[in-house]
């Protein structure tokens, strides 16, 4: 609350730039006060004043930026060192003319500068061309063009070598144009110093849709996925835009069910302007709910579990150990001599139904409990499964032997036991067991595993990996007063786009809402017989 009642009083000090359209001079006011009782100065300085005093400017001849550029380096709120001085000032307010969307005062700006003899920064012209891509989005006019291509080619021709963030700004603007291609070349710049950013890999993919080069869009947008950067809406609905325009039925069809195909191969979500933009383009398919068992509320149809297939598993199982157990990252938290333990144990170890992450079920209900509350939630767990007669393998770390002598026995009769030192990284070796165990092992943990999704290298594997585990991983939720453990247990669908009888059932996040955490409810069904 403090936060926004700061922003509140000071919004009231107010920073308003007025020019009398009656009076030849320029006037503005800028309150001097004291900041009122309560506000902190600090709060103050990181409140954006420049896009206060920006807000309802009316700029009627260009010396008046002169007098707006000076009130705004002044300005009492200007206290915390370079928040805004003469080198950075021309980007700030080019930056938040773009914020506040007024190409206007943007192409008004820059006369400004022209009239001055100021050459602009590369922050304040790289700022400017993102705000150019962002007013046009899809295709330059002519006049658009000429001046998107002028700066850039001056740019280019000034500065042989420009950072990443000035060459993003370049693609982003020569993505709307003629000289879209060129982009490609700059990508390729651009990755020898740093990652390509997610609106980069949306405008140049749009642009090779826009521009009929389907497969070199297909391919960009592979190629944001594979550097775990997953492409804006933009680029999808560049793609049914084409399709759109096709004469022939079966033409639309057979385009769409490319892009279906693709996000189900890729295990990837469309975001819900995506299925607005099908369905009312279209007019094809309707949004649903998917039951847990899997069964479509819109259809009837059941959704398939996608098993992975032997072949593809053991590829996964020999990755992960490549990649993630071996990988680097495990060497700086665990020494050779436990490595080579555990390489003796997978190889040696029976199948196991059930893979328990230890110390994570223990803490689940919070770290502060006590070894005696610990120890019992992890003994609930194994006699669930125990008494289902399940082979269990718990992996954990040495101080574990430390809790109650009763609860300890408990689980080392009723379980195999691997266990790692206390500054050990255990998580990789729980997931290799659950692999080596087979496909239908259980692997109950709360840990989402993401960070050894990344480490999996290529695209295929990681999709792999999702699909595995979506399908194996149990949460546990709690213990209730019987000490009986209730899970959160995987949906009986796998939670891709894909194709039921002749109903295509595609996943899309929903604009206003969080993630489900407990399995994807949103879906477009789409009938492609009766379309």
């Amino acid at each position: 609350m403090f936060l926004r009642n700061s922003e509140n009083k000071i919004l009231k000090l107010g920073i308003n730039v007025v020019v009398n359209k009656g009076k030849k001079n320029f006037s503005r006011e800028i309150h001097d006060r004291a900041p009122p009782n309560g506000v902190n100065v600090q709060r103050i300085q990181s409140v954006d004043f420049v896009r206060m005093a920006l807000e309802n400017v009316k700029i009627e001849k260009l010396d008046d930026w002169e007098k707006l550029k000076q009130s705004i380096l002044n300005h009492e709120l200007n206290r915390m060192p370079n928040l805004v001085n003469h080198y950075n000032v021309d980007a700030r307010i080019m930056g938040t003319i773009s914020i506040l969307q007024r190409l206007d005062l943007s192409r008004s700006y820059l006369k400004y500068l022209e009239s001055q003899n100021i050459r602009p920064n590369l922050a304040t012209l790289g700022k400017y061309l993102k705000f150019l891509y962002e007013s046009i989005k899809q295709k330059a006019s002519k006049s658009e063009e000429t001046e998107i291509l002028s700066i850039c080619d001056n740019l280019r021709k000034t500065y042989p070598v420009l950072d990443s963030i000035s060459l993003e700004s370049i693609v982003l603007a020569l993505s709307v144009t003629s000289r879209w291609k060129e982009c490609i070349d700059i990508m390729t710049e651009i990755k020898k110093t740093t990652r390509i950013s997610t609106p980069v890999y949306t405008a140049v993919a749009s642009a090779a849709f826009l521009n009929k080069e389907n497969e070199l869009a297909w391919e960009i947008i592979n190629d944001a996925l594979s550097e775990n950067k997953l492409p804006q809406s933009g680029a999808y609905i560049s793609f049914l835009k084409r399709v759109k325009l096709l004469r022939k039925q079966e033409n639309i069809h057979k385009q769409l069910e490319t892009m279906f195909k693709f996000l189900g191969d890729s295990a990837v979500n469309c975001q819900e302007e995506v299925v607005d933009h099908l369905i009312g383009n279209f007019h094809i398919g309707s949004k649903t709910k998917v039951t847990f068992s899997g069964k479509c509320q819109a259809c009837g149809s059941s959704l398939d579990r996608l098993e992975l297939t032997d072949e593809e598993f053991v590829n996964l199982k020999t990755a992960f150990f490549n990649n993630v157990l071996i990988g680097k990252d495990i060497f700086v938290k665990t020494n050779p001599d436990e490595m080579k333990k555990f390489q003796e144990f997978a190889a040696k170890m029976t199948k196991y139904d059930v893979v328990l992450d230890g110390l994570n079920i223990a803490y689940s209900t919070g770290l502060n409990k006590g070894s005696q509350v610990f120890s019992n939630i992890l003994c609930s767990v194994i006699s669930h499964f125990a008494n289902q007669n399940k082979s269990i393998l718990m992996l954990g770390r040495v101080h574990m032997t430390n809790w109650p002598r009763n609860n300890w026995n408990y689980i080392k009769e009723n379980a195999d036991i691997f266990l790692t030192q206390n500054i050990s990284e255990d998580d990789p070796y729980l997931l290799y067991c659950a692999l080596n165990s087979g496909k239908d092992t259980i692997i109950v943990t709360r840990d989402l595993m993401r960070s050894h999704t990344f480490l999996l290298k290529e695209r295929k594997y990681k999709i792999m990996f999702k699909k595995w585990l979506d399908q194996r991983q149990w949460f546990l939720l709690t213990c209730n007063n019987q000490r009986t453990p209730i899970f959160r247990k995987p949906p009986h669908f796998t939670q891709v786009a894909q194709k039921n009888g002749e109903f295509w059932h595609v996943p899309y996040d929903p604009k206003d809402e969080g993630k489900n955490n407990k399995y994807h409810r949103t879906w477009c069904c789409v009938n492609m017989a009766g379309s």
